[in-house]
């Protein structure tokens, strides 16, 4: 299944009128100058796309991080929740403060690492960790992919969805 980038297509779209607005605006500016210097008016042509291209790649950057950022958050706080419950069924409830969760998005976004630590109710070591190619938005209550848990180093669970 490939993963779907929310906005993505939005992100493209604006970059493209960006690169265009900016080549149109060298253009007018040409010709209010009144330049007959060929030589001169490519090389300010040169400039300018060097300078759309540049200001494109940062539009695009932006809006990956914001991607990252967002697809990071929603699996992060997904582990949390739904990998309490897996302890809870697996019969290592976790005590009150849950599992604290970390979360790190593959350049690309074609992956979302997690790594959950937290402590059972008898006071042992709990940790999650796995990794879903879903990004999130597919669904609110679950994510798909590959989730082991362990207390004190020994699984006691291995689940390709969480929350289901």
């Amino acid at each position: 299944m490939q993963p779907r980038v929310v906005g993505y297509t939005r992100a493209m779209e604006h970059r493209r009128k960006l690169l265009a607005g900016v080549i149109a605006v060298a253009a007018l500016g040409l010709v209010a100058c009144g330049n007959d210097d060929d030589e001169t008016a490519d090389s300010i042509i040169e400039d300018v796309e060097s300078a759309a291209r540049t200001a494109v790649s940062e539009v695009g950057q932006a809006a990956d991080e914001a991607g990252a950022d967002a697809a990071e958050a929603v699996v992060r706080n997904l582990a949390a929740q739904q990998g309490a419950q897996e302890f809870a069924d697996a019969g290592s409830p976790l005590d009150d403060d849950g599992l604290t969760c970390e979360a790190t998005a593959s350049d690309g976004l074609d992956a979302v690492d997690v790594n959950c630590t937290g402590t059972t109710e008898d006071g042992k070591a709990a940790a999650l960790t796995g990794t879903t190619d879903e990004l999130p938005g597919e669904s609110i209550t679950e994510v798909e992919g590959t989730f082991t848990g362990t207390v004190d180093g020994s699984e006691v669970f291995t689940t390709d969805t969480l929350g289901a």
